[in-house]
């Protein structure tokens, strides 16, 4: 599934490990683009167990004892997660557009403005020759909601194997998550939160999907979600000496962030965004 501009004027953040960790199943074929926390493994091993069962799909388990297990546990669900919403999206596109609930609830819950409304019109007007040419139109229309990924940065724990020792840099918390999310069919973006990472930035240079291909799209983005504008600079300079682009900023102030506690001066939300509009020439240039 290819990155998808979004439907709607909004999408669903992540919240906390679990309220979202399913949330593009219910709602990614209605156009709505929601956000995923990666950060525990074994509640996603949990997940994909029940979502393999419910839609009576092989489902082979992923040992947590076993080589490389985070990584692969993470990438197997969200390979499921796309196979699922991909298999949703394709039932609107094949179904009978004047009589289906599903595809009228899709439809009520896009913007009236959208050009799938005077299509659908035209479609239900028109003769049957117009019809294969309007409907092939429509179809090209319903699209997905973007899945991304969260990663808090600073939950980024060592592990060790069974033998109690001590495992490369690359098998902790945050970079396990990393290559877990490199390594699926999902063409979403990472969110980084929390913090900076450097080591984490680092390891991001190792997976191809996040640099541009030889036509210059990107085939996972990258979002920084900041506390304020220097931390935007400071976070996307880093990436960007390393040829890595930041598709997005989401600021979180940390006033306005429940659950967290950012080390800020306590400033509101409206103050750092009109610092951002302010310096949005300064940023673009030096990154």
């Amino acid at each position: 599934m290819s990155i998808s501009a979004s439907q709607h004027s909004f999408h669903i953040p992540v919240m906390g490990l679990g309220y979202t960790v399913d949330t593009p199943v219910k709602v990614a074929k209605l156009g709505i683009s929601s956000v995923v926390s990666i950060m525990d493994d074994h509640l996603l091993e949990d997940m994909r167990r029940l979502y393999c069962r419910k839609n009576q799909l092989e489902y082979l388990e992923i040992k947590s004892d076993s080589i490389d297990s985070r990584s692969r546990r993470i990438t197997a669900y969200l390979d499921l997660i796309d196979q699922l919403v991909t298999n949703q999206v394709e039932y609107l596109k094949l179904c009978d557009w004047s009589l289906d609930s599903e595809f009228a609830n899709y439809l009520s819950l896009i913007p009236p403005k959208h050009p799938i409304h005077d299509l659908l019109l035209g479609y239900f007007n028109s003769d049957v020759q117009d019809k294969v040419d309007i409907g092939g139109s429509i179809k090209s229309k319903i699209v997905p909601g973007r899945i991304d990924v969260n990663i808090m940065t600073k939950v980024d724990k060592m592990n060790f194997d069974q033998e109690g020792n001590l495992l490369p840099r690359e098998y902790s918390d945050a970079l396990s998550a990393l290559k877990g999310f490199a390594k699926s069919k999902i063409e979403g973006s990472v969110v980084f939160s929390a913090g900076m990472n450097p080591s984490l930035y680092g390891y991001a240079e190792n997976f191809d999907c996040f640099f541009p291909d030889h036509l210059g799209k990107i085939q996972k983005g990258i979002i920084l979600k900041v506390s304020d504008y220097r931390s935007a600079l400071i976070q996307g300079k880093f990436l960007a000496k390393k040829g890595l682009f930041v598709s997005e900023f989401r600021i979180e102030s940390g006033l306005n962030c429940g659950g967290h506690a950012f080390a800020t001066d306590g400033f509101l939300i409206g103050t750092i965004l009109e610092e951002f509009k302010t310096n949005r020439k300064e940023l673009y240039d030096a990154i």
